[in-house]
């Protein structure tokens, strides 16, 4: 077994021999630095009938989890829509000199493969994918600067990756989704905030910190057509106190056969690029995109 935890522009490189000599292998996500690196390692994998193990693990959130179970059941109704706001804490003023890979886009970690990257990723595993989507992205913070960890401004880098992403389309199962993520922090205080609506209530998931595959947000429930109906607690299987390593855990526990995970392979982290990809090509052309 082969574990690759590196920066991601040297996922590709360290992947191949991996696979090539037959091994599984488990990634943090972005799988890889661009789609077509993330097909052609998807390929590789199949060709090779290795196990693969990617690190998508916002699915394995105890919250997120239960909001898949309840939309499922239909306790929701139709789906009307959803909206998701996250702001990414970083890609948003200066950056210390470990994290300066992440300016340059074609490097393929920044605020729309990493945070976002994961929440969208746990909004279709709740609701399904788009049918269709269309995308604004902006980069209105190209000049960084690069300091040490007490603020002082060693010097300026240029960015190329964006701080503004603004996603809307059409669900396949239907609904309307809104995702918004940008960088720095809400002044509101809540840096993650979804909002799932159907014609028989609405789920609400909220939490301080806007990285989901790591935080854990409370899940609650406004039930419709009940008279003085307000916001109720769910209680979820999980932590009670924040565990950035407990939904990782549960992965690798379904990756060897145990517990009541999921398991997140190359071909379900191949989607999640195409999807990124379909946001860069909207975001290029103006139109509406699919990637399915």
């Amino acid at each position: 077994m082969a574990l690759v935890s590196v920066k991601v522009p040297l996922h590709a490189t360290l992947i191949k021999p991996q696979l090539e000599a037959k091994k599984d292998v488990f990634v943090e996500w972005p799988l890889a630095a661009n789609l077509k690196e993330a097909e052609e390692l998807t390929a590789l994998a199949k060709a090779n009938g290795v196990k693969t193990l990617v690190g998508l693990q916002a699915r394995q959130d105890p919250s997120v989890r239960k909001a898949r179970e309840i939309v499922q059941s239909g306790e929701l109704g139709d789906i009307l829509g959803t909206t998701m706001l996250g702001a990414a804490a970083f890609w948003s003023g200066g950056v210390v000199p470990p994290l300066e890979y992440t300016l340059p886009l074609e490097n393929g970690a920044n605020m729309i493969t990493i945070p976002a990257g994961h929440a969208m990723d746990a909004l279709c595993y709740v609701l399904g994918e788009f049918k269709d989507l269309q995308a604004t992205l902006a980069n209105s913070q190209p000049k960084v600067p690069i300091t040490d960890t007490q603020g002082n401004v060693l010097r300026t880098a240029q960015k190329t990756s964006h701080d503004w992403m603004s996603v809307n389309g059409n669900l396949a199962s239907g609904g309307v989704a809104t995702i918004v993520y940008h960088g720095g922090s809400a002044p509101r205080g809540v840096n993650f905030y979804w909002e799932i609506v159907g014609t028989k209530g609405t789920l609400v998931l909220e939490g301080p910190v806007a990285h989901v595959q790591m935080f854990h947000p409370t899940l609650k429930l406004l039930r419709s057509g009940v008279k003085g109906a307000t916001l109720e607690d769910l209680k979820v299987d999980g932590p009670v106190k924040p565990d950035p390593t407990f939904n990782v855990g549960k992965a690798w526990d379904a990756f060897v056969g145990q517990g009541d995970g999921c398991i997140t392979s190359f071909e379900d982290a191949v989607v999640r690029h195409r999807m990124i990809d379909a946001i860069y090509r909207s975001n290029e052309s103006g139109k509406r995109e699919s990637y399915l």
